[in-house]
């Protein structure tokens, strides 16, 4: 987590996590070598490998949950969402991302914070309810001082 300590104006940002972003790196030279197993080409490999990387970037660098004092951002690899802080109504951390619902029970998923179902099953805390109670706070906290 990013947090600027002493501004309050300044947003807090929570991206993916360090295993998350360099344990998937390590399949990158496997994709390399699978396509060369596969296709007997350097040349497909190289680009296998270049195609991984490009992947990796936007997959485990891109996502982010960013919260400001109006609205949380949610940056996913191919899209960005605004949510008003005045528009939630529940947030939840599951393994498919935080989900936050909103007050017209859209449901929509930032997939920089998870929370593995094994945690789920065994009531361990995560970092992913950190996030989902600070963002819960924040709405809260919005609502009462509007």
């Amino acid at each position: 987590m990013t947090q600027h300590v002493g501004n309050p104006l300044a947003p807090q940002i929570w991206r993916v996590s360090s295993l998350g972003r360099f344990g998937v790196l390590a399949l990158v030279p496997l994709v390399g070598l699978l396509s060369w197993l596969a296709l007997g080409s350097v040349l497909a490999s190289a680009l296998a490998i270049v195609g991984a990387l490009l992947s990796w970037w936007r997959f485990a660098w891109r996502p982010a949950v960013i919260l400001t004092d109006t609205e949380v951002i949610l940056r996913n690899p191919n899209a960005s969402q605004h949510i008003a802080l005045r528009d939630i109504r529940i947030v939840d951390a599951g393994y498919g991302g935080l989900t936050i619902t909103t007050s017209t029970n859209e449901r929509v998923v930032a997939w920089a914070v998870q929370k593995s179902n094994l945690a789920k099953w065994t009531g361990r805390h995560t970092r992913a309810d950190d996030v989902a109670a600070s963002v819960t706070r924040a709405s809260r906290s919005y609502a009462e001082t509007s």
